[in-house]
């Protein structure tokens, strides 16, 4: 689920390969509005598909030409993109 305020939208719940579709389709028409932080403290479970958001909403937010930031990423957020190798391209 995804709330926003503002330009800043909070993520809740699981970021999984099993919601990462319905997330980008929430997220989409934010990042359209001037959405600029994602806040992923409310996140309770990743797996790679949550760098599909990240990178997802980066690429938009770029389109737009604006820049994104990410809050409250979880540890195994970070683990996963190091794992990955794409770690330094993280938005702070």
């Amino acid at each position: 689920m995804i709330a926003c305020e503002g330009n800043c939208c909070r993520i809740t719940g699981a970021v999984t390969v099993d919601s990462v579709g319905g997330l980008l389709r929430e997220l989409q028409p934010q990042l359209a509005k001037g959405a600029d932080t994602l806040d992923f403290s409310g996140v309770d479970a990743v797996d790679s598909a949550a760098l599909t958001l990240v990178f997802s909403a980066m690429r938009q937010a770029r389109q737009a030409g604006r820049t994104l930031a990410c809050t409250g990423l979880p540890a195994s957020f970070t683990t996963l993109a190091e794992l990955y190798g794409v770690s330094e391209l993280l938005p702070a």
